[in-house]
């Protein structure tokens, strides 16, 4: 439920494309298309793993020794390579994060859309996708490089972009699961509801390490307040 509020291509990571082979030959070659933005599309298999190595090093680096700190240079030493490549992909370290962020929202995302558990209201679908990403919080390094480095994921993008995938995705849950009314309202509400939700997710774990639930529960109790302005009348 936080504003991880990127540019996330509809092309999920494990997508696969056909592409012309580098070396000449007849053959093509499978390359998993870039979900990021980056300077060079990736031809090889192994140029997307690189990527992927510069993206978990940038986000363990991050979650270390916090954003401010980090260099370019510490981020291709933790991935092993070298600086070069870094900047083949990203021209700055500000690059590398937006990428980061981009990953965690996909991965949030999939990772609600994967649990085949039932909710039978708004409230349940809420609670359920802010528990998934408060856990993920505590447990990926990628999430903890946002959450707790001092590191807003809103920081990584222009001022005037109020673009955010996440608050799209559950405008689309309320829309079609629960009937409530597709208004700019609405959608509205839902990008408070991220914006907010990530600057006090970001405060619980500046307070405890594993999140500071009273902080949790205060940010998921604000959450489902805001949006039950604006749920549909029940039947008589």
């Amino acid at each position: 439920m936080i504003r991880q509020n990127t540019h996330v291509s509809d092309k999920d990571s494990s997508t696969w494309a056909e592409r012309p082979n580098p070396s000449g030959h007849n053959g093509r070659v499978t390359v998993p298309d870039s979900p990021y933005r980056v300077r060079r599309t990736p031809t090889q298999y192994r140029a997307s793993r690189q990527i992927e190595r510069i993206l978990d090093a940038a986000a363990r680096v991050v979650a270390g020794k916090g954003y401010a700190a980090t260099t370019t240079a510490d981020i291709a030493k933790a991935a092993t390579v070298s600086i070069g490549s870094v900047y083949r992909y990203f021209p700055d370290k500000t690059a590398v994060m937006r990428a980061v962020v981009d990953r965690n929202t996909r991965r949030f995302r999939d990772r609600v859309l994967a649990d085949p558990t039932p909710v039978r209201t708004w409230r349940a679908a809420l609670d359920r996708a802010y528990a998934v990403y408060v856990d993920m919080c505590r447990t990926e390094e990628g999430f903890r490089a946002i959450s707790g480095a001092g590191l807003a994921a809103g920081e990584l993008e222009p001022a005037d972009d109020t673009r955010d995938p996440l608050s799209e995705a559950f405008a689309t849950l309320l829309v079609r699961h629960f009937a409530f009314p597709d208004t700019p309202a609405l959608r509205t509400t839902l990008l408070q509801c991220t914006t907010l939700a990530d600057v006090l997710t970001r405060l619980a774990f500046r307070l405890s390490h594993t999140g500071h639930q009273d902080t949790l529960d205060q940010t998921r109790t604000i959450i489902e307040n805001l949006v039950a302005t604006h749920e549909p009348p029940r039947p008589s």
